[in-house]
C-alpha cells in the first residue's frame, strides 16, 4: 500500500470514528449547555488531530521516498477533491441558505460540521477507492475511441 493511500485510510477511519461518536453524543444529549457543546467539539477535534498526527508521522517514517507523489497521485487527489467539493457546496447551501429560516444556533453549527465531515469522508473514500481499483476517467474524457 502506498503512503498516500495509507494517509487516506487514516483520515477516513479517524473521521468516521471520531465524528461518528461526536454526532451520536450530540443526538443523545439533545439541548445542553454552551460549554458542554464546546467541550464535546473540542475533544473530538483534538482526538482527530492527535490520531492523525501520530499515524501520519509513522507513515512518513516508513515511506520516506514515496511522499512527493507523481502524476497519478495528483490526478487521484484532484478528482477526489473535485467531487468532495460538490458535496461540501450542497451542504453549505443547505446550512447557509435554507436552515436559517427554521433552525438556529447549534443546529446550524452541527449541520455545517456534518457537511464538512461528509465532504472529507467522500474525498478520502474516493482516494482509497482510486488506489484500490485504479483511477478511471469518466466516459466524457475518454475520447472518440471509447
Amino acid at each position: 500500500m502506498v503512503a498516500r493511500e495509507q494517509f487516506a485510510w487514516v483520515w477516513l477511519v479517524t473521521m468516521v470514528v471520531t465524528y461518528g461518536v461526536y454526532f451520536v453524543a450530540v443526538a443523545l444529549t439533545g439541548d445542553t449547555t454552551f460549554w458542554r457543546q464546546i467541550v464535546m467539539f473540542a475533544a473530538t477535534a483534538i482526538a482527530q488531530v492527535v490520531i492523525v498526527a501520530i499515524a501520519s508521522a509513522v507513515i512518513a517514517l516508513r515511506h520516506k521516498n514515496e511522499l512527493s507523489g507523481d502524476e497519478r497521485d495528483r490526478a487521484i487527489e484532484h478528482r477526489a477533491s473535485a467531487i468532495a467539493y460538490q458535496v461540501l457546496i450542497c451542504g453549505m447551501i443547505l446550512v447557509g441558505c435554507l436552515m436559517p429560516f427554521n433552525h438556529a444556533g447549534w443546529d446550524i453549527f452541527h449541520a455545517a460540521v456534518f457537511a464538512i465531515v461528509l465532504a472529507e469522508i467522500v474525498r478520502h473514500g474516493l482516494i482509497v477507492a482510486a488506489y484500490r481499483r485504479g483511477l478511471q476517467q469518466p466516459k466524457a474524457q475518454r475520447g472518440w475511441h471509447g
